[in-house]
Order: structure tokens, then C-alpha cells, then sequence
């Protein structure tokens, strides 16, 4: 494979401005939509987990939340976040999922499932999880819409106020052949630079529902947001629900 990531170093190298990165104006509509996906107290299980954006309130609304999260770093903020424990967290790379017993949903946002740069992987993870979601349980998936990253044809520059003295400049650039887009994460603030370099492995909409196929899902239903609001030319994501055959 010409393109290797290391999962748990991107989480380690992101874990301080993760936060800022993904304001979380967006939470409360994120978790309702989730939470009319299934019954009340239904145990869900989420993949990439990060600081627990999602997964806290979910919790608190008494879902039985699992957390699969392979940075440390990103868990401890969780941890901090969550004293009381009402989410369940495994420390894994959740391609490799060695879980218990069965979920009634699992859900995958902020393109983490793009995050694997290999297809074959990513079709490999919606089988690994489906061995945990009975028939009938929901998967669902927000990624980017690649349309416009597609078409770039030079490194294109966007600048992110993360604070008032904290910004990150990102330089994103495209292999179109190979659907692999390159985002350098440059961060200035405190009079200090860094950077790091994500990657991620885009696919269109009708590839990722091949691949839900295959990996044993049938489509429900694709929105161009939280808010339900229909999946449109020009639309920046899609928010897909598969169901489990």
C-alpha cells in the first residue's frame, strides 16, 4: 500500500486544539440525530471517539455509549470530561475491533472513515463492526464530499481561528488517481509552531454505498446535514444511515 497512517499519532498530535478544530455548535443536532436513531438506553458504539464531543452527551441523555479511541492523549481529555464514567472507553485501533457482545447502532463522523487511505480497509471496518450489529442495527457515516477537493488542481491554502491568540493555517493538496487528499496542519500560537501532516482517503457517494454492500449494509436514507436537510449538489458532507442485512 503506498499510503500508511498511523491513527494513534494523529490523535496524540491533534489532541490540544481538537476541540477548536470542531466547534461544538454542531453537538446538540449531531446527537439528536443519532439519538432518533434508535431506542432509548440503546447501547451504540462509536469509532474514532476523539475527546468525546459525541459520545459524552449522548451518554448523558442514557444511551449505553462505548468509545473506541486509540489515542491516549484524546482519551485522557475524554476521561476529564467524563468523571462520572458514562461512557465506556476501549483503547483500540478500530480496525482491529475486539469487542463484547452486540450494539444497536455504531456511528462513524468528522470523516474518520476516510482516515483509512486504503479501500479495502475501509470496507474491511464496516464488515468488522457489522459483526457486532445484528440484523437490522444502524451504521452511520458523515464524511466530506469530495467534489470540490477533486477538481483542485495546486495546494490550496485555509486559515482556522482556533483562539484569540491560536490560529492553524492548512495546506491541502490532492492525488486525484489515488482519491488521497493531504492536509498539513500547521498550528502558530504562543509563540510556538507546529505541524502535521493528515491524510485521508476520499471515496463518492455511490462508491461508499458499494462498499457498504459489500460489507453487508443496505442504504436508509443520505442527508446533506444535521438538520435532515436533503444531500444536493454543492453540499460540503453527506450523513448516510446503512442498515445491517
Amino acid at each position: 500500500m503506498p499510503f500508511q497512517v498511523n491513527p494513534e499519532a494523529y490523535g496524540d498530535a491533534l489532541s490540544e486544539v481538537y476541540d477548536q478544530m470542531y466547534p461544538t455548535m454542531e453537538t446538540p443536532a449531531t446527537v439528536d440525530f443519532i439519538a432518533s436513531l434508535v431506542e432509548p438506553g440503546a447501547r451504540v458504539i462509536e469509532l474514532g471517539a476523539g475527546t468525546g464531543r459525541v459520545a459524552i452527551p449522548l451518554a448523558d441523555k442514557g444511551f449505553d455509549v462505548h468509545a473506541v479511541e486509540v489515542s491516549p492523549l484524546m482519551l485522557e481529555k475524554l476521561h476529564e470530561r467524563d468523571p462520572e464514567k458514562k461512557v465506556t472507553t476501549i483503547r483500540a485501533d478500530f480496525t482491529k475491533l475486539d469487542l463484547e457482545g452486540t450494539f444497536d447502532h455504531c456511528y462513524v463522523v468528522c470523516n474518520t472513515l476516510f482516515m483509512l487511505v486504503d479501500p479495502e480497509q475501509q470496507i474491511e471496518t464496516m464488515r468488522k463492526v457489522g459483526e457486532y450489529l445484528p440484523s437490522g442495527a444502524t451504521l452511520l457515516v458523515e464524511v466530506y464530499d469530495p467534489t470540490y477537493f477533486h477538481g483542485l488542481t495546486k495546494p490550496e491554502f485555509q486559515v482556522r481561528h482556533l483562539a484569540v491568540d491560536r490560529l492553524m493555517v492548512d495546506t491541502i493538496s490532492v492525488d486525484p488517481p489515488n482519491q488521497i487528499l493531504a492536509e498539513i496542519h500547521t498550528t502558530i500560537g504562543g509563540g510556538e509552531v507546529s505541524t502535521f501532516t493528515e491524510l485521508s482517503r476520499y471515496a463518492w457517494p455511490s462508491e461508499l454505498d458499494m462498499m457498504a454492500r459489500i460489507a453487508g449494509y443496505e442504504k436508509v436514507d443520505r442527508f446533506g446535514g444535521w438538520d435532515r436537510s436533503p444531500f444536493v449538489v454543492g453540499s460540503h458532507r453527506h450523513i448516510t444511515v446503512y442498515r445491517k442485512q
